[in-house]
């Protein structure tokens, strides 16, 4: 079910990026400190016009692999800001979000990730995050 209510999330939000050339990119979200996996959702947004948007729903051991018009379908090729936030299905997540997210992350404007997706390439990343009260 929650499987079913991310991917119609997905088509809502991206519902307008059919026929973008897209790459496979995959990887896994951990806290910088220790190495722990970060569960949640994860989105990619491409800096250049017109800003598609691909994202994921991390697995137990933080690992992902982008969506953007087809499941596992990547994303588009170019520089990416990476935000990250709670899987909104989860009231545990939610009612936790501030203890297990910095604020930076929640947002593509003030989010401090970013990564290229290359053509080609393997386009897999380690995305490591601090922790709530961590600069």
């Amino acid at each position: 079910m929650i499987r079913t209510s991310f991917f119609i999330s997905l088509i809502l939000v991206l519902g307008c990026a059919e026929g973008v050339k897209t790459f496979p990119t995959t990887g896994k979200v951990v806290y910088k400190a220790d190495g722990k996996p970060f569960q949640g959702l994860i989105y990619f947004e491409a800096v250049k016009p017109p800003h598609t948007r691909s994202m994921a729903q991390t697995n137990v051991d933080g690992t992902f692999s982008l969506s953007t018009v087809k499941e596992g379908g990547g994303a588009v090729e170019g520089e990416q800001v990476v935000r990250i936030d709670v899987d909104q299905t989860d009231e545990a997540q939610i009612k936790d979000k501030a203890k297990n997210i910095h604020p930076k992350y929640l947002d593509f404007a003030t989010s401090p990730l970013k990564v290229k997706v290359e053509a080609g390439k393997a386009n897999n990343f380690t995305i490591e995050l601090d922790r709530p009260g961590q600069k």
